[in-house]
């Protein structure tokens, strides 16, 4: 399920950052190797905003999908299949790690613009190859009915907000193209790009995005345009001034749609504790 919380992961914060999320196409020999582990800096995971408390963590996306991987287990059995389930895995917090590009400089020392993946996400890769695939045509039929059944019985409607996530995306494009702070904080950055010998980019995430990285030849041009735009950034304390723009935004968002909100947290409480129930029962 590793693919799926990536994609949800994208999904929840894709906002307008596809490029913080979309990280460029691995060269051959990354693929070969998979992503490297880097577990998220102490900054990273400090990075908080008051959204968060309106949306799933890392540590309920894992409990949600064991408690989804646990009543397929069941359902298959109860169709003559058997299949070991997923062990627990202690996540690590990191919910806006890339929201403004790359923010740590030994991921951009070592893999430029790309994503790494965390230790946790490394066992619960390897919990996943360890139980193997299925086993035939028909297994895979009836596991995928059997998850399909678990997901309509552990995810709360309501938990997941049309309404906050097209205020969580209006707010960064918000402050990504007309909050004054902000804008400032990019001409400082692009003027200490330049410095370094860098191309000219709108923003952080434009330089994430560019086609050149597609090319493997690129990796260690990647890899130099990527430590230059950390440095920039705790130069210039972008990512300090962007997170404060956002931050004062989602706050004044919460307090205007209070009951909305107060619905959200409510259907996110009672998805925990089902997904608690079913992956600890009694």
């Amino acid at each position: 399920m590793i693919a799926g919380r990536w994609a949800w992961g994208c999904l929840m914060l894709a906002l307008a950052c596809s490029a913080a999320c979309a990280a460029p196409a691995p060269s051959a020999a990354s693929k070969a190797n998979g992503p490297p582990v880097i577990d998220p800096s102490a900054e990273a995971k400090a990075l908080r905003l008051p959204f968060d408390a309106y949306k799933r963590t890392e540590t309920d996306i894992e409990r949600v999908e064991r408690a989804v991987d646990v009543l397929a287990g069941r359902c298959l059995q109860q169709k003559g299949y058997s299949r070991p389930a997923l062990p627990g895995v202690a996540v690590i917090e990191a919910p806006h790690r890339r929201r403004y590009g790359v923010m740590e400089p030994l991921v951009a020392q070592q893999v430029g613009y790309r994503a790494p993946i965390t230790s946790a996400e490394r066992e619960q890769n390897r919990a996943e190859e360890a139980r193997g695939g299925y086993r035939d045509a028909a297994e895979r039929s009836a596991a995928h009915g059997c998850l399909d059944d678990g997901m309509g019985r552990v995810y709360v409607e309501g938990a997941d907000s049309p309404l906050a996530v097209r205020l969580e995306r209006e707010i960064f494009e918000r402050t990504r193209t007309k909050d004054p702070h902000v804008r400032s904080a990019f001409d400082a950055w692009r003027s200490c790009m330049r410095v370094r010998g860098q191309r000219e980019y709108a923003d952080p995430l434009a330089a994430a995005a560019d086609d050149r990285w597609k090319d493997p030849a690129a990796v260690e041009a990647e890899r130099a345009a990527a430590v230059a735009d950390v440095a920039c950034k705790e130069e210039t304390d972008l990512v300090e001034v962007w997170h404060r723009a956002e931050e004062k935004l989602q706050t004044a968002a919460l307090e205007q749609h209070a009951a909305a909100f107060d619905q959200i947290r409510q259907a996110l409480e009672k998805e925990r504790a089902e997904a608690a129930r079913i992956v600890q029962p009694g």
